[in-house]
């Protein structure tokens, strides 16, 4: 496992940043740069940022309480998360009832899957493999690296602060309109894909289960359009994304005996549906 994929990306190296921006990201100790640019939010204050909109969209979102379907995906994220540098931070995964198939991931350890993606998956594996994906972008920070694009420091601090809740709420009702925070990349979806590839071997998971799942929904698009329609509006290039995941998984080794299906997955299908 490649550690510079699952820690918290950091700056390094001569970057051409403007002065006036370089001293106040000094100050503030909050830049990083990635895939997508410049992230103006430090960890500390993303998390913090999280915690709003988990709050806002506790109230915009028809949310699970089932206690075994939501144990059931915490638990897989946990796995999932226990093996990044971002395992000390509080994560929350959520369920949303609705019957499209999708699944986000907001800035501040927050990752919410849809009801409708459950009944499709074919396997745990398939589950866990979009989680995976979904982890990769939080672990990679993307949702803050897009939000730095769009807004820029001053308004993102004032969020953290609290003096902004019309900010928080904006973003909000784009997520429950849309299905997620932001239209990543075609360079930050491979890089979720790949965090996520490497995250399910040690969550006891064939990572396969990514292909299988994307695939799936690649038919499910020609049957079944409207059922996938977010999903493929905010995950885009699935089909170069095959390739590349495919590759990715050939030059992994120790592969043998990881688990496509558990016992509780076909039950908690059956209680979401």
């Amino acid at each position: 496992m490649n550690p510079s994929v699952l820690s918290p990306k950091s700056v390094s190296g001569p970057l051409a940043i403007p002065l006036v921006l370089l001293l106040t990201l000094s100050v503030s100790g909050c830049a990083t740069l990635g895939i997508g640019g410049i992230n103006l939010i430090s960890i500390e204050d993303e998390w913090e940022m999280g915690r709003q909109f988990e709050a806002e969209l506790a109230e915009e979102l028809p949310l699970v309480n089932d206690p075994v379907v939501n144990e059931y995906v915490n638990e897989i994220g946990r796995l999932l998360v226990s093996q990044t540098e971002m395992a000390d931070l509080e994560w929350r995964f959520h369920v949303v009832e609705d019957p499209q198939v999708n699944a986000f991931n907001v800035p501040g350890g927050l990752v919410y899957v849809y009801t409708g993606l459950i009944q499709e998956a074919g396997s745990a594996a398939e589950l866990v493999g979009v989680m995976g994906h979904e982890v990769g972008h939080g672990v990679a920070r993307h949702g803050t690296e897009r939000l730095s694009q769009q807004y820029g420091l001053a308004l993102l601090a004032s969020a953290v602060l609290g003096e902004e809740p019309g900010f928080i709420r904006q973003i909000v009702a784009e997520i429950v309109a849309f299905g997620a925070i932001a239209s990543f990349s075609r360079a930050q979806e491979f890089e979720a894909d790949e965090i996520g590839v490497e995250l399910m071997p040690g969550a006891g998971y064939h990572p396969q289960g990514i292909v299988e799942l994307l695939e799936r929904l690649l038919d499910l698009r020609e049957r079944e359009p409207g059922t996938v329609e977010r999903f493929f509006a905010t995950h885009p290039d699935v089909s170069d994304r095959i390739d590349r995941v495919e590759e990715r998984i050939s030059g992994l080794d120790g592969l043998g005996g990881l688990q496509m299906n558990d016992q509780q997955f076909r039950a908690v299908q059956d209680r979401v549906r």
